[in-house]
């Protein structure tokens, strides 16, 4: 039995096409600033989002914690959402690597405010600098978590009005990025403008198979270096790995589109037996279900893999594994 994989977009496979057009002969040691298609993808990244630098990394995670080291300092705050990834998956990293404390919030619906987050300042005591000081804003967009919800424009605007005045940054976990972008018909650029900092990754809704890109001033970037030696994330003949990311982002407005129109099209079949968790905004789906166990198990049996992703939510993911044909599969499963 071929299995039917919507576990996650970063489960999509290479193909031969995927190799095209690579000329070995571009590949040399990043450590030395010398691999031609490491600096074709920081490059390309940076004027994308129309940021100063970039600078390749092996993961996501690593990005955020870069990312976060290089906006803060030691024994103070970064303010962020309960649900997003910083907060989620990556709070023991936050506070061993960068001695960050998490101020978490538990939003209304996912987004965070620009209240919320007045809110969250004034909870503390901050009339002496004795304490920690909030240094940095987290928000990440789409929003796994959240069904891959997308973080607002006008939001972000807010929030970047208020780190000025309170001498804050704003950091964006943005892995899923692009499907933002293509969710609102924005460019990368015109929704990054107000970020300082922010985080792209190359391994889901991309389709290449390894790697992230944090994005942000030459400054930033510079100094992001030095931590991503510390921690072991400076690769040596990384150039392969880059050109394959490279011929994966020259379709990735056509790919992103198919993903959520198939994201679409499942959200609309399950809708008719389950009661969707959040609006379908991306390439996420997440279902409700009294027993999420037993519904993934079920999909597994006839040959769909899904998450559960709590115990009363199924997720589902689309990508460039997933077409509308194996999205029509899933009828008279979710019926039975």
């Amino acid at each position: 039995m071929t299995m039917i994989d919507l576990r996650s977009d970063t489960l999509t496979r290479l193909n031969k096409e995927d190799l095209n057009n690579i000329n070995y002969n571009y590949i040399s040691d990043d450590c030395y600033n010398e691999d031609i298609y490491v600096k074709k993808l920081e490059s390309y990244i940076s004027e994308l989002f129309n940021k100063e630098s970039a600078l390749f990394m092996p993961s996501g995670t690593m990005c955020n914690q870069i990312g976060l080291k290089v906006l803060s300092s030691l024994g103070n705050e970064v303010i962020t959402e309960v649900g997003y990834h910083i907060c989620f998956f990556e709070s023991s990293q936050t506070s061993a690597l960068s001695g960050l404390i998490i101020n978490n919030i538990k939003t209304q619906n996912g987004i965070l405010t620009e209240d919320e987050v007045i809110q969250a300042i004034n909870s503390k005591a901050r009339w002496s600098n004795l304490y920690a000081t909030p240094q940095v804003i987290a928000i990440e967009s789409s929003i796994s978590t959240y069904g891959g919800m997308v973080f607002p424009l006008l939001e972000i605007k807010k929030l970047k009005k208020l780190c000025l005045e309170k001498g804050m940054s704003l950091f964006l976990d943005g892995a899923r990025v692009l499907n933002t972008c293509i969710s609102l018909k924005l460019s990368p650029a015109e929704y990054v403008k107000e970020i300082d900092l922010l985080n792209i990754c190359l391994s889901k809704g991309i389709g290449a198979p390894f790697g992230s890109v944090l994005v942000g001033s030459k400054r930033h970037i510079e100094n992001a270096k030095r931590y991503r030696k510390w921690y072991g994330g400076a690769l040596h003949q990384s150039g392969l790995l880059a050109a394959i990311a490279l011929n994966k982002l020259e379709h990735y407005e056509s790919q992103l589109r198919t993903d959520h129109q198939n994201a679409a099209h499942l959200a609309s079949i399950a809708s008719t037996y389950f009661q969707l968790a959040y609006p379908v905004e991306t390439n996420i789906v997440m279902i409700k279900t009294p027993d999420a166990e037993r519904v993934v198990q079920a999909l597994k049996n006839a040959g769909i893999l899904a998450i559960a992703w709590t115990s009363d939510i199924v997720r589902f993911v689309t990508s460039s594994n997933i077409t509308e044909a194996m999205i029509n599969q899933l009828d008279p499963l979710f019926k039975k």
